[in-house]
């Protein structure tokens, strides 16, 4: 796409270790190569970007995503957007009684398909609805730089998971769900879990595009270490698990509709609130494909 009007775009990052706001692009415009370049070199500095002020069609969305990556089907999906299979509609909202979308995503820290052989590299979210009450802003979406994370863990710590693995799985991640009273979607048929067998991803897998390394277990999907005692497993993993979710290493977003943000998988996690009850919140999502985690080793 072309964009009708040229502008500079910039990037105003937010108070917080991570998180920036990009100014000078509207995507309902079109977007230049210049700018797709300059989301993904922001993307890459501050791990998660915002866009406000946007009036985006799922096709604007779509085409974005494509723009800054491959875009990848759902695996769920009965909660596509009619006539778009890969914009999934994230929502509270019912329609006879059933939710319009998915609606219970993000309850528990995780990165965007993190139980996948290739996991997700960017996924973006577009704000239509946003919930509030007495003026206040609900349903705010946090996210952690698994980056810093790693840097800051001690040398014995480095060394005791360097060359590591875990197990990621989502079929385990929907148990866990249900275990504590958060699953709200649909089961997954037997063709969707036999798409999405566990998989062995690193510890620590380096940045395909910074090659930083950045800690790759989470607590919505990884079951356990490899290699470990489960006593041993569940101790280490529980460590780590508690230092990336330490607050040094946030930025909480605020949404406003219009509000189109996205982030790298590799860099952060993120977590939804669910603190709106049932005061109606839509969101279209979209994801792209990233590569397989490569091992990282000091």
């Amino acid at each position: 796409m072309t964009s009708a009007i040229q502008s500079t775009p910039s990037a105003i990052s937010c108070d917080s270790p991570i998180g920036a706001e990009i100014l000078g692009i509207q995507i309902s415009q079109g977007v230049t190569s210049d700018e797709y370049e300059f989301v993904k070199k922001s993307l890459n500095q501050y791990g998660v970007v915002f866009l406000r002020n946007q009036q985006v069609s799922p096709e604007h969305q779509r085409a974005f995503a494509q723009g800054i990556g491959t875009l990848r089907p759902l695996v769920y999906g009965r909660y596509s957007l009619p006539g778009n299979p890969e914009v999934m509609i994230v929502s509270n909202i019912k329609k006879n009684g059933e939710d319009i979308g998915i609606s219970d995503a993000g309850m528990l820290w995780h990165s965007d398909g993190a139980y996948l052989a290739n996991p997700d590299m960017y996924s973006l979210l577009y704000a239509i609805e946003v919930p509030r009450k007495d003026g206040v802003t609900l349903g705010d979406t946090v996210f952690t730089s698994v980056g810093q994370a790693y840097e800051t863990l001690s040398d014995s710590m480095k060394d005791l998971i360097e060359g590591q693995f875990c197990i990621n799985s989502f079929t385990w991640h929907l148990e866990k769900k249900a275990s504590l009273g958060q699953l709200r979607r649909a089961a997954l048929t037997p063709e969707q879990k036999a798409a999405t067998p566990d998989v062995q991803q690193p510890i620590v897998r380096r940045h395909p595009v910074t090659g930083l390394p950045c800690l790759f277990v989470n607590e919505a999907h990884t079951t356990g270490l490899v290699g470990r005692s489960p006593q041993t497993s569940e101790a280490l993993l529980s460590d780590l698990l508690t230092h990336i979710k330490s607050k040094q290493f946030q930025y909480r977003h605020r949404w406003q509709e219009g509000d189109l943000l996205i982030w790298d998988n590799c860099a952060v996690q993120h977590l939804a609130t669910f603190d709106y009850g049932d005061i109606p919140r839509r969101m279209h999502r979209t994801g792209t494909y990233g590569p397989a985690p490569e091992i990282y080793s000091r």
